[in-house]
């Protein structure tokens, strides 16, 4: 026998119907934006206010849609069309809106000031300071009124290669660049790392280029007589290896003239660890000797300084112009820096590229210079890069290079006066 099936009461209120699918249980079923909606309810006003409710909103969204003009509502359905359902129109809008048309949102050179600001904030060593600096600028100076959410891999990529950027130097740029967007997304300027995503460079391995012998005399014999001051910092790189931000950190209580040992602190230190050079060659103690005080630093301090000696200071005999009227005044044709009146091309880093080679060279040891150089990555690395760059033969002249004073011709310097 079969069992007498239930009939349920259907009501209906505002178009919607109301079901009683048992006793003091009601269901509110209608369909909106092409779904079936389903809402239960205890009793029958709370569904009918609920029916109001939907009506209303129902009524609104229609008559909000009549408002688009026909070019509008067009463009809205293609738009839904081309999404296919991955996103809403609504999304869509918002992505584009965040990327590329926020008037005022924080742009390449403003991120990027904010960065080297934090950067400096956290005790980032002045050289790195400087370079970072050098990449900011040069990125801002051609995206710099853009929005940093708008740039994308492609623009960064097609940026390095408009600048003929390779190997090493491109992807110096690129760690620089990932490290400034990982901080924009970090402060939620950015919602990802554009800078991430730039692919790495497959190219022959560039060895480093040392400067030879005779420019390391000559750049060394230019400082002692017309920029003295620069004469330690630059000595303990050519013949120690230490980096620059190193070699301008240095005290003289650093330096133990009769142990021959060179101590790094680790606030100097790139990678902020403490190192000992033993064992210094006597052509350094050499170099340093004439200029050695008991405490105090040994020589410049800042990057700025050093590049003032090194490729800005006129270099030669005083330009005598008291007597002369300015019309009458010769042009002043001194060479700009030590390393021009040197006739030396200069290289980034090229003391203490010279150093390893010599060192490698003499010894034959990675792994020792690994030691001195305080180099953190493989030694295989340094073993790869400094085989073979420098001879014996020249290692051996290297460590030989004098200052005048071994005859007894140095200039004695006054430090202030020479800084001045």
């Amino acid at each position: 026998m079969k069992s007498k099936r239930h009939k349920i009461k259907t009501y209906e209120h505002r178009g919607i119907s109301i079901r009683e699918v048992r006793d003091g249980y009601f269901m509110a079923d209608y369909m909106r934006d092409g779904k079936r909606e389903r809402v239960c309810f205890n009793s029958l006003p709370d569904a009918e206010r609920h029916c109001e409710d939907i009506a209303a909103k129902i009524h609104t969204e229609g008559t909000s849609a009549l408002a688009l003009t026909a070019e509008q509502r067009a463009d809205a359905v293609k738009a839904l069309r081309e999404a296919n359902g991955k996103t809403t129109l609504h999304a869509a809008v918002a992505f584009w809106m965040r990327h590329y048309g926020v008037a005022d949102g924080v742009t390449v050179a403003e991120i990027g000031q904010r960065w080297l600001a934090a950067l400096k904030a956290q005790g980032c060593r002045p050289t790195t300071l400087v370079e970072r600096s050098h990449k900011v600028a040069r990125l801002s100076a051609d995206f710099g009124e853009r929005s940093v959410a708008s740039l994308t891999r492609d623009d960064l990529t097609d940026w390095l290669s408009s600048k003929n950027l390779t190997g090493m130097t491109w992807d110096g740029y690129r760690r620089a660049y990932c490290a400034m967007f990982q901080f924009a997304v970090k402060e939620k300027v950015v919602e990802y790392n554009a800078a991430a995503a730039i692919s790495h460079l497959t190219m022959d391995e560039k060895m480093p280029t040392p400067l030879s012998v005779d420019a390391t005399a000559a750049i060394l014999a230019t400082a002692a007589k017309y920029a003295p001051i620069m004469v330690p910092t630059l000595a303990v790189q050519f013949f120690a290896g230490l980096r620059p931000g190193e070699a301008m950190g240095l005290l003289w209580t650093d330096i133990d003239f009769k142990q021959k040992i060179l101590r790094v602190r680790p606030e100097i230190s790139k990678v902020r660890r403490a190192r000992i050079i033993e064992n210094l060659k006597p052509n350094l103690i050499e170099w340093l000797r004439p200029y050695r005080k008991t405490s105090g630093p040994i020589g410049i301090q800042t990057p700025s300084q050093f590049n003032f000696y090194m490729f800005r200071k006129p270099i030669g005999e005083p330009y005598v112009q008291e007597g002369i009227a300015k019309a009458e005044r010769p042009k002043d044709e001194r060479p700009k820096g030590i390393a021009k009146a040197a006739g030396v091309a200069w290289i980034a880093d090229g003391p203490r590229k010279s150093f390893a080679s010599a060192h490698f060279a003499t010894n034959g040891d990675a792994g020792k210079l690994a030691g001195v150089l305080g180099h953190t990555s493989g030694v295989d690395i340094l073993y790869r890069h400094y085989r073979g760059l420098m001879t014996k033969a020249d290692a051996r002249r290297y460590w030989n290079i004098q200052p005048a004073s071994k005859s007894g011709s140095i200039i004695k310097v006054n430090f202030k006066k020479a800084a001045g």
